[in-house]
């Protein structure tokens, strides 16, 4: 039993265990700096996993997209203006990504804030 404790999330069958490459999202390639980073990162992650289509070259992608992200928003900060060719990386990493044609809803972050009424139905509902 202490098994099942391991990967159940809701109310699943307790005898089913899930494997453990689709408990969590992997994890950047690259060590990120910046929240901004970090949180794109999590977006795109998320929405690739949740629409079937992070694979490992999308997962490169990604990560050299979100280390962009990061050396970008880094270098904004310090007040340095960064280079032209990294947009030009970004860019090339944004048509390998390929999120534009998906259609699927984004899960929400971990932070947003819940509505009380989704469980409901209408506020005033009955």
């Amino acid at each position: 039993m202490p098994r099942a404790s391991l990967a159940q999330v809701g109310q699943g069958d307790p005898n089913v265990v899930a494997h453990p490459g689709f408990r969590t999202l992997p994890a950047c390639d690259f060590a990120l700096k910046t929240d901004k980073a970090r949180k794109t990162y999590d977006e795109l992650a998320r929405l690739l996993w949740h629409a079937g289509r992070l694979s490992k070259a999308k997962h490169m992608a990604l990560s050299r997209y979100a280390s962009l992200v990061d050396q970008i928003t880094g270098i904004s900060e310090e007040g340095r203006t960064p280079r032209a060719s990294w947009f030009n990386e970004m860019r090339r990493a944004e048509k390998e990504l390929a999120i534009d044609d998906l259609d699927k809803p984004i899960s929400a972050p971990k932070e947003a804030p819940v509505n009380r009424y989704a469980r409901f139905g209408f506020s005033g509902g009955r």
